[in-house]
Parts: C-alpha cells; sequence; structure tokens
C-alpha cells in the first residue's frame, strides 16, 4: 500500500485537520481565561481531540471493512476496533486528569461520555444496518468539525455564539465534501470489495447532487452570519471568508449545472478542497 492509499484509507489528513479546528476553537474563545490558562489548554486539548479524532476515523474505517474474519484473536478488524476503543479511553484517562487536577470544565467529560456512547452503539450495531454509511459518513464530518466547539468548551462553559455558526459551516462542508466522494466512487472507481452501500447508492447520485447543494447553501449561510455576531476581527475574517464563499458558490453552480452519473465533475471537489482551505483561514484570521 502506498502512501496516498494509506492515507485515504485512514484518514489521515482529517487527523489533522480534526485537531486544527481544536486549536481555532480555544483560539476563538481565549479572552474568557489568561494567557497560562490558554496555553495549556492549546497542549491540553491537541492532545486530547488527536487521540479522539483519530478514534473516531479508525471506527468508521472498521465499520468499512468486511467482517469475514471477525472473531479471530488477531484479526486485522478486529484490531482497528480495539485501538480505536483504546484511543478514546485515553482521550477519556487524560481528560478527567486535566478536568479534576488543572480544575477545567467538566462538561468535557460529560462531553466526551457522549461521544463514547454513540462510539459504544456504533460498534454494538453499526454492521447489522445495511445503510451503515450514513453513520460512517456523519461521524467523519462530526468529528472533523466538533474540535471547534470542544476546544471552546476547554476555555469556558459560555461559548461564543459565532463559534457554533463556525462549526456548522466546517460541519456541511465537510459533509458535502464526504458525499461528492461517495458520488466519485459510485461513478468512477466503485470497488467490488467494499461490503456497504455507498452513501451515494442508497440515496442515488442525483439525489446526493441535490443534497450537496443544499448543505453548500448552508455552508455560504454559516459563513456569513459570523460576520454580525460579534467576531474578534472582522476585516481580516472577511477577504478569506469572501474568497471561500466565491468558491462555494462556483462549485455549486457547476454541481447545478452537471449530471454526475454521467461525468464526475473533479473541479468541483476540487473547489471544495479550496473552499475547506480558505474556510480554515478565515476562522484563524477571525481569532487574530
Amino acid at each position: 500500500m502506498n502512501l496516498k492509499a494509506f492515507a485515504d484509507k485512514y484518514q489521515l489528513v482529517n487527523w489533522f485537520k480534526g485537531t486544527i479546528f481544536l486549536l481555532l476553537g480555544v483560539l476563538n474563545s481565549r479572552f474568557d481565561v489568561g494567557f497560562n490558562w490558554f496555553v495549556d489548554n492549546l497542549i491540553f486539548g491537541a492532545i486530547i481531540y488527536f487521540l479522539l479524532v483519530v478514534s473516531g476515523m479508525l471506527l468508521a474505517l472498521y465499520l468499512k471493512l468486511p467482517k469475514e474474519n471477525a472473531g479471530k484473536k488477531f484479526d486485522k478488524t478486529e484490531m482497528i476496533k480495539f485501538i480505536s476503543a483504546g484511543l478514546y479511553l485515553a482521550a477519556y484517562g487524560f481528560s478527567a486528569i486535566v478536568v479534576f487536577y488543572f480544575a477545567r470544565n467538566i462538561m468535557l467529560l460529560i462531553a466526551l461520555a457522549i461521544i463514547g456512547i454513540i462510539w459504544a452503539i456504533s460498534f454494538l450495531y453499526g454492521d447489522i444496518w445495511e445503510e451503515k454509511s450514513i453513520i460512517i459518513n456523519l461521524i467523519i464530518a462530526i468529528m472533523v468539525s466538533f474540535g471547534l466547539l470542544f476546544g471552546a468548551l476547554i476555555n469556558d462553559l459560555s461559548i461564543p455564539v459565532f463559534v457554533y455558526f463556525f462549526f456548522l459551516g466546517a460541519f456541511t462542508l465537510q459533509l458535502s465534501k464526504d458525499l461528492l466522494k461517495s458520488c466519485k466512487k459510485k461513478v468512477k472507481i466503485r470497488e467490488t470489495t467494499e461490503e456497504y452501500k455507498l452513501l451515494a447508492e442508497i440515496l442515488t447520485v442525483k439525489k446526493s447532487q441535490t443534497i450537496i447543494l443544499v448543505l453548500q447553501g448552508l455552508t455560504i449561510l454559516f459563513l456569513v452570519i459570523p460576520y454580525f455576531t460579534g467576531l474578534y476581527n472582522y476585516f481580516l475574517y472577511l477577504i478569506p471568508m469572501l474568497i471561500a464563499t466565491i468558491l462555494i458558490v462556483i462549485s455549486a453552480i457547476f454541481n447545478y449545472i452537471y449530471d454526475f452519473e454521467t461525468e464526475y465533475m473533479g473541479r468541483v471537489f476540487i473547489l471544495m478542497r479550496s473552499g475547506m482551505f480558505c474556510l480554515i483561514v478565515a476562522y484563524f484570521f477571525a481569532s487574530i
């Protein structure tokens, strides 16, 4: 397996993207705490959320993989399951130390407990659901974007309003990107070794395009609204926000014009990926 295939299989980009969103969440709520507390939260938060997001990506991978050798002691699929669970427990244990020893927000443990319940249900029942790709895509999109809320929660219980819209913007854009990628697999490179139905197969490519279009519209809305909700730096946020909006609008136009069932538009994915980059830059500039 080459590096690109490995990175795609284990969602390596999402490991770091989720951690970056965590750091942005801490940055965008730093004025609620002192400098030393803020620096500690950057370090502790990054460690905790990195473990958590890797656990989530491995859970998504576990649900994707065939289970014909399930039950064998050293089966690769089962190993992924146990590593995912171990990383979650490590994240929870480290969070408990941070909360009780460094007197941080107890809501961190409550949020992690809720995630743990979702993980357990997914491990136990995710495989028996024929349409489990819905769970897979939701897990990926939530774990990438939830770092924004988690990072703000580390600082203080009162999360700034614009951080909620930052989370929603990142979530809808990530979900639309993943749904578009599902269309690509369905149309061009469908792998016969996959035992689960792709999301684009469940929804059909045509309906997927419609949902992507709605998600793109919501992303634009969630990019614009924070400008009116008390950002720390309106001007620096405005420029990359407008660039991200323009890229997403162009991708939405292509999405509306073309039929992905006959032609997968790779440029749409490139535009959305570029829009995600500009969105991250905008969130960073908003915190300066």
